[in-house]
Parts: structure tokens; sequence; C-alpha cells
């Protein structure tokens, strides 16, 4: 049996229709990649059952500050909580430091983030919700996050997500 060989030519056209459509699925997919910016899924996952993290910031000499447990919650792919903001950790950050988390305890490991001061009434009762699902104490409304606080500057709310 003998076979004929079918030679297949591809246009001008057609070649530059996917050489386009490979660029722009590699560039949008590079793009994606640096908007979404996640934590690691075992951080993630380890958040889901923690009650506190443990944060410091950077002093001024580049050392770490003294790791703190503060109560937290996790919305909108980022770490959420509040501060006073005469608190040397609100001044670090004001400066631009960066927050170093931990959720397994004081020793770390820990993820370097990049902290956002939000003023948002709406966010902070969302957090303030999430709260009081958590800590049976600001189920009573005790410590917890709350529009009133935000929007009068007695706390400040501090949206963490990972440093690049």
């Amino acid at each position: 049996m003998r076979r004929t060989s079918r030679r297949t030519s591809v246009t001008a056209p057609t070649l530059a229709a996917v050489l386009l459509a490979t660029l722009s699925l590699t560039a949008a997919t590079s793009m994606a990649e640096e908007i979404s910016k996640e934590f690691p899924a075992t951080f993630v996952t380890r958040l889901a059952t923690a009650k506190e993290i443990y944060v410091a910031t950077q002093r001024k000499d580049g050392s770490r500050s003294e790791v703190v447990p503060v109560w937290f919650g996790f919305m909108d792919n980022a770490v959420w909580f509040t501060t006073d903001p005469k608190s040397h950790k609100a001044k670090r950050i004001r400066a631009g430091s960066p927050l170093f988390v931990a959720v397994e305890g004081k020793d770390g490991p820990f993820i370097k983030t990049h902290v956002e001061i939000v003023k948002d009434g709406a966010t902070a009762d969302r957090l303030g919700a999430l709260y009081a699902k958590k800590y049976w104490i600001a189920w009573f409304g005790l410590f917890r996050p709350s529009a009133a606080r935000n929007e009068s500057g007695k706390t400040i709310l501090l949206r963490l997500t990972p440093a690049e």
C-alpha cells in the first residue's frame, strides 16, 4: 500500500493569529500573576484554625520589633486586624515598615507582608462580624472592630497582603 504525503500549508494570516493569541495569553497570565499575589496555601490553611497571628515590624536599624499576638480575620485574600493608632506598630507602619506575620507562634516562620491602612467603616464592620464568630468576647461586642471606631480614628484597620 502506498502512502501519500499531504502537505499542509499555513497561511501568513493564520500564523500571525496564532502567534498573537499566544503572546496575548502569555501577557495576560503574567499580569494576573503580578496582580493576584497570594499567600502560600499552607499559611492560609493554618489561618483557618488559628485564633491569633504573631506580628512584628521592622525598626529603623533593620531589626525586628518584639513579636506580639493579635486577633485577626482573613477576608478578600488578605489578613486584617486593628490596632491603636498611637502604638509602635502603627507608627512604624506609617513610616513604611513591612509587617512580619507568623501563624505557628512567636518564633515563626514569618511571612513578610505589605501593610495598607484602611479607613472604611463597612470593612471594619465586616471584620467585626468575623471576630464575633471567632472570639466569644467579641460576640458580646467587646474588642471588636467597628465602623464607629475606625472612622473616628480610635483604631486603625490594617490590610496585609504578601510582600513582593
